[in-house]
């Protein structure tokens, strides 16, 4: 039987094709550093590339001024896993308040901010015959107290899922800040009496509220310009006035309101947002209305 050859042992260190594909990858590499290189951002197009993002899929942060700009933004595009969860609880009741100082860290709570706000003013009415220009830095004081309540707000009421019930504006005096929240999620036509299922919102609504009510809240109805056919209400003004009633009494029990810094009134059809000649105004002009006052009077 003939004797096995022995194996040739392979020759010491890596492989010929090794070394050609180590420099292979190692081109590559520099040929890409180069590009980056030269390359150059057009910061336009990216912020137009943002921009369209947020508007399409609420991810990104961009811009938001007066009014919501999507549940999804300032959370980061890592919200996109849990989205099922987020349309699933869309406007459940939250099981406890959130901490505004969670968002807001080392601004303190709205009692430090008021006090701050509060000594502002009191400095500046100790130098008003020094300064000529008092009225304006007074007017700047409240822009920025107004636009801080204004940022804290629109957080919390992302925080609450609170995007497809209401929208934001502020006063262009910067005296408040405004909540509207559509008429037909609260309540049924011509009636007052809040819907059982709107319920869940208005207590997040109330959460938020109850942060700043020190301050003085105001709530208003507004109606549409259709007239009252059916129901126990004369006409609009006095529709709207029994829904803002209805509204300001739920959160006072619930939410335990500050009575003497809150009030109430009907406006019925006399401040409209959009035109009453087409449905869709009139469903944005049947509303109520928060108002957060601004720290400094």
């Amino acid at each position: 039987m003939a004797r096995k050859k022995k194996e040739e042992a392979p020759a010491p260190g890596a492989p010929a094709w090794m070394a050609t594909f180590s420099d292979l990858m190692n081109l590559l590499l520099c040929f890409f550093v180069l590009l980056f290189a030269m390359s150059s951002v057009d910061t336009a197009k990216f912020n137009e590339l943002a921009q369209s993002f947020a508007s399409t899929f609420s991810i990104f942060k961009a811009g938001g001024a007066f009014f919501g700009d999507g549940n999804l933004v300032a959370n980061g595009a890592t919200q996109l896993n849990n989205l099922d969860e987020h349309k699933a609880t869309m406007g459940e009741q939250s099981d406890s308040t959130v901490d505004k100082n969670e968002i807001y860290e080392g601004k303190g709570d709205t009692e430090e901010l008021l006090e701050y706000y509060e000594n502002k003013v009191a400095e500046l009415e100790g130098k008003i015959e020094e300064l000529e220009d008092a009225d304006q830095y007074k007017q700047e004081l409240k822009e920025e107290a107004t636009s801080t309540v204004y940022d804290e707000v629109f957080e919390l009421a992302e925080r609450y899922n609170l995007g497809d019930y209401v929208e934001f504006g502020m006063d262009k005096a910067y005296n408040y800040v405004k909540i509207d929240v559509k008429g037909s999620v609260l309540f049924k036509s011509n009636s007052a009496e809040i819907r059982e299922d709107a319920k869940p919102v208005l207590l997040k609504i109330g959460d938020i509220l109850k942060e700043y009510d020190q301050y003085g809240i105001e709530i208003i109805g507004h109606t549409d310009n259709l007239p009252v056919i059916t129901g126990p209400y004369e006409d609009n003004d006095y529709l709207s006035a029994a829904r803002a009633i209805e509204t300001a009494q739920y959160l006072i029990e619930t939410k335990n309101l500050d009575a003497t810094k809150l009030s109430f009134s009907g406006k019925g059809e006399r401040e409209p947002v959009d035109t009453n000649a087409t449905e869709e105004g009139r469903y944005k002009n049947r509303r109520i209305e928060f108002r957060i006052f601004s720290p400094i009077k």
